[in-house]
């Protein structure tokens, strides 16, 4: 499996550089057959070669706890029922969510993205992993959401409504994704100024772990919070958390991307028009992430990856803030490469520590 990432990453690597000389056919052809491969690598995955498998066997045999069951979406269900019924085994619960969600990403990618395969360079080195390999259910919903924010954008709210609902059929935090209707997909200066102070505040919040959730009255959510405190208080998310933001370089890297697209917005939206909104949804991601740790690391690391897609467009966006274009190709596989080698690390020290 390690193998079939590290040749996958370098096919998309390689066809970065070249994609603006491929006939449009073959450049179709070219996408297919990745995505083709993409689907056969998340589905051949051995039980216990990423982290999650285990829990997702549990699941799929129906051995997981009472509170487990309860709270897996009905996309699961019916997916392992007629799974189930055709007497199959569970490689073809992971082949079954990769053949839904690959597809969904690469269409997301087409229609958001003037250069696909810088792209799919960037989804590769981390977030492939992280959903296709791992979080199997929310990178379905993930890529719903990206597709939600292309017809957001498109002025086809309707359209990128029935998206994020649909999300949340396989993964129910997909529905934080409303939150991307209060946005415009302008940024004025003000905005930006509230935007930037939004990490500093949520570090001091972050590392001071003050529980914000508390201001949030019963009758609203505050049941559901409570829930999560109590989780952490018996220390139940330690194992769930994932990797704390003081060794997790990934997030801080974001940290940088963030102000880069904040300052260089206005020439970005000349080149990719789902910039700000992309800008702010991510921010929303860190606001969950930092102000939320206080009550519960789990629920702020999830929806903080789910809002963190939007980083793809970023990601892409920031290859035309340099000339000549073969540089900021450079600039930008290098910086893919360098967070593939360190999610393939991340995982395999996840592997390491189960």
């Amino acid at each position: 499996m390690v193998i079939s990432l590290i040749l996958l990453f370098i096919s998309c690597f390689i066809l970065s550089f070249y994609e603006e000389r491929i006939i449009q056919r073959d450049r179709v052809i070219l996408y297919i057959l990745i995505g083709i491969g993409m689907i056969l690598i998340a589905g051949m995955r051995a039980v216990g070669s990423t982290p999650d498998t285990d829990a997702y066997e549990m699941m799929y045999y129906g051995k997981s706890n009472v509170i487990v069951a309860a709270a897996t979406e009905p996309s699961f269900n019916i997916i392992s029922y007629v799974l189930h019924s055709m007497s199959l085994g569970i490689n073809s619960l992971f082949f079954a969510y990769a053949i839904i969600s690959v597809p969904i990403h690469l269409v997301a990618f087409w229609k958001l993205s003037k250069i696909p395969f810088v792209t799919l360079t960037i989804y590769v080195s981390y977030y492939y992993m992280m959903h296709e390999m791992v979080q199997i259910r929310a990178g379905v919903a993930a890529g719903l959401f990206l597709l939600s924010l292309y017809y957001y954008v498109e002025k086809k709210k309707k359209i990128a409504l029935l998206f994020i609902f649909l999300g949340t059929f396989f993964h129910y935090s997909a529905l934080v994704g409303l939150v991307m209707f209060l946005f415009k997909d302008k940024l004025p200066t003000w905005q930006k100024a509230i935007l930037c102070a939004i990490i500093p505040i949520g570090l001091v919040v972050y590392f001071t772990r003050v529980d914000l959730s508390l201001l949030i009255p019963e009758s609203l959510i505050g049941s559901k919070l409570a829930l999560y405190r109590e989780m952490r208080d018996k220390g139940v998310e330690e194992e769930l958390a994932g990797w704390p933001l003081e060794i997790n370089i990934l997030i801080w890297m974001n940290f940088i991307l963030f102000y880069a697209s904040i300052f260089y917005s206005e020439f970005l939206m000349k080149h990719c028009k789902y910039v700000n909104i992309a800008i702010k949804l991510q921010a929303a991601g860190f606001i969950f992430l930092l102000y939320l740790n206080g009550v519960s690391q789990v629920l702020g690391n999830r929806i903080n990856d789910y809002f963190s897609v939007a980083n793809i467009i970023l990601w892409t966006a920031s290859v035309y803030a340099f000339t000549p274009r073969i540089v900021s190709k450079i600039i930008s596989n290098a910086i893919s490469t360098f967070r593939f080698a360190t999610s393939a690390l991340a995982y395999a020290l996840s592997l390491w520590f189960l």
